[in-house]
């Protein structure tokens, strides 16, 4: 039953207002947590990430699996070198709009020191250009009836424009849909066929010594008009601090990649079209890989209750894209502040976040606290990729942590060893104490104004950020 709503929620947002679904890690992991009873209690939690324990690069090695029907869903070599180009800047804040991040989230947006780069050699060991190319017979891998879902609504009497009148009538719906052979676990379970050569698509890479990026057709049929709809999914890592070994269910970890729509694959994608205004950066891709290494989106997927467990980002209500079809300005989306601070001053939505749905071209950084999950990840369950042994008992570690929080006068910073560099900026992003810290210690900041700060903890080569609010 769930799923049915699921859907129908789906299919209200995605066209009764002309819309689509940029990311579809909410729709599958919903899906899985309804199949998997308890699975959602193992879903990798970022604030258990710590900062990196070195400042190496780490480069990952990745095959662009791409899927094709048509000449258009073809995408060329060019195009999959402009996404890798588009990762490696976003990743390593080397982005030409780095600077249009807001004054008061610059200091705690940061390089993650993370590369991707095409695979030079094959799982075989021969070489390769990280490119492979299969035809298929496939006209989408998204296989759902549009035409259908209009025709149960007529016959249950449902209002798509009311959640309500949905739920109220779900059991018609799913009674229609079943009549006429819809087996609503056949479209979930659809949207994987592209990993599978007996199912459409191709079989992946080593997922444990590549990404693997398949690029497809997720568009449906309306009315004889292929229309998109879903624009990308990933899957965060297995066997993070939180998936002890034999924890989650048989066939999870087979499914292991990101999975984008040809249409918002690289920057400066011919075959954009109607997509180009919100996703035209190649961004769409950044923010898949983002879930692929462990992170959540900015708004905690949902109300201001809940949190995406990263310290240094703002609690927001939803998504900072509309669902209305409007398309406003970064300028008017950096006006939104969707959920209050409990106290201190107030912090609008970070809607320049990779891991929001604002339109691409306000899409400029990551957190500091994203980028210490993102590498945590790396240096325990997904260590294979970047060539470190596979171990997570190092990303358990406790990070340093600010308190009391809030505070009046005295700081102190636990979970650190020996001495620490310390530096705090106001909301503003401007620099105003810079301190050497001793673990055990209390540090007087009664000089401080009362208000929202940031606390920037290094200790050795490693780098965290806390916040904390002065009284």
């Amino acid at each position: 039953m769930k799923k049915i709503l699921l859907l129908f929620s789906l299919f209200l947002v995605g066209h009764a207002f002309g819309q689509y679904m940029k990311c579809g890690d909410v729709l599958y992991k919903n899906y899985l947590f309804n199949k998997y009873p308890n699975l959602e209690d193992f879903v990798p939690r970022p604030e258990n990430a710590v900062a990196s324990r070195s400042q190496t690069v780490y480069k990952i090695p990745v095959v662009v699996h791409v899927v094709y029907n048509s000449n258009s869903q073809n995408v060329s070599d060019a195009l999959v070198q402009s996404q890798i180009a588009t990762l490696n800047s976003d990743f390593r804040r080397l982005n030409a709009d780095a600077s249009n991040t807001r004054d008061v989230f610059k200091p705690v947006a940061g390089d993650a020191m993370i590369e991707f780069e095409l695979a030079k050699v094959d799982p075989d060991g021969k070489p390769t250009t990280g490119i492979t190319r299969t035809k298929t017979n496939k006209a989408s891998f998204f296989e759902l009836d549009i035409l259908l879902f209009i025709q149960a609504s007529i016959a249950c009497d449902v209002d798509f424009t009311d959640p309500a009148s949905i739920e109220e009538n779900a059991e018609c719906l799913q009674e229609f849909f079943e009549m006429n052979g819809v087996n609503f676990e056949n479209i979930f379970e659809s949207i994987n066929n592209v990993k599978y050569s007996d199912k459409g698509g191709i079989d992946p890479w080593n997922q444990k010594k590549y990404l693997n990026i398949w690029v497809c057709n997720m568009a449906v049929d309306v009315l004889g008009q292929s229309t998109p709809f879903l624009l990308g999914f990933a899957y965060p890592p297995v066997g993070a601090p939180l998936f002890p070994e034999g924890s989650l269910p048989d066939g999870y970890e087979k499914d292991d990649g990101v999975v984008i729509h040809y249409q918002v694959f690289g920057k400066g994608n011919p075959a954009i079209g109607e997509l180009k205004e919100l996703n035209g950066e190649g961004r769409t891709t950044t923010h898949e890989v983002g879930h692929y290494l462990g992170l959540r989106h900015i708004w905690g997927d949902g109300d201001c209750t809940m949190d995406d467990g990263i310290a240094d980002t703002p609690d927001a209500s939803d998504s900072s894209q509309p669902q209305d079809g409007t398309t406003p300005t970064c300028e008017t989306l950096h006006m939104k502040n969707t959920c209050t601070e409990a106290t201190g001053p107030e912090l609008p939505d970070m809607i320049e976040n990779y891991m929001d749905y604002s339109r691409e071209s306000c899409m400029n950084m990551f957190s500091t606290g994203q980028i210490n999950m993102m590498r945590s990840m790396l240096e325990g369950p997904r260590a294979e990729l970047v060539g470190l042994q596979a171990s997570t008992s190092d990303v358990a570690v406790q990070s340093p942590v600010v308190f009391p929080n809030p505070t009046s006068n005295m700081l102190s910073i636990e979970n650190i060893n020996g001495n620490a560099l310390v530096s705090l900026y106001n909301n503003s992003g401007i620099l105003v104490a810079k301190f050497s810290y001793e673990a055990g210690k209390k540090h007087n900041i009664s000089d401080l104004n009362s208000g929202l700060y940031y606390a920037k903890v290094q200790v050795g080569s490693q780098v965290t950020f806390s916040r904390f609010i002065k009284h």
